[in-house]
């Protein structure tokens, strides 16, 4: 499986704002400055952060984003699922039935084996995205590198 590049970023967006003092607002601008990215292409990853409730979007002559949970109640999975999306990794399309064309139950059948084989790896990979938090990620960055 390969994730969209936007992962990454959304994670180290989440790690710049977790590092501010909460009562600081980082601007996009900031954010797009400091990773290297266009401000507009940062707005389309900071938008589904906020949409996933992990950043709150504050406006005004201060405005910027802020964090909406706590670094120790984001999980990677909640990256993920913000970024990536929660739907199934494979879904059957249907073309297996022409290639079993001739035997429909054996084909409903080898479809629903290899969509359970996917379906556990999925499980077993989120399951692990799960237990890494934002938190565990910070140490390093809020002891040797400034804002």
């Amino acid at each position: 499986m390969k994730s969209k590049k936007s992962l990454e970023q959304g994670i180290c967006i989440l790690l710049i704002i977790a590092h501010a003092p909460a009562d600081q607002c980082i601007t996009s601008e900031h954010l797009s400055r400091r990773l290297g990215v266009s401000d507009s292409y940062l707005k389309k990853i900071t938008r589904r952060l906020v949409l996933a409730g992990l950043i709150q979007s504050n406006f005004g002559k201060k405005g910027g984003f802020t964090m909406n949970r706590t670094p120790k109640k984001i999980s990677l999975l909640d990256i993920f699922n913000a970024i990536e999306g929660d739907e199934p990794f494979v879904n059957a399309t249907g073309l297996v039935e022409k290639v079993f064309y001739h035997n429909p139950p054996l084909a409903q059948k080898r479809e629903k084996e290899v969509l359970n084989i996917f379906k556990n790896a999925e499980l077993l990979y989120k399951n692990h995205l799960k237990q890494y938090t934002l938190d565990q990620f910070l140490e390093d960055i809020k002891t040797n590198y400034p804002l």
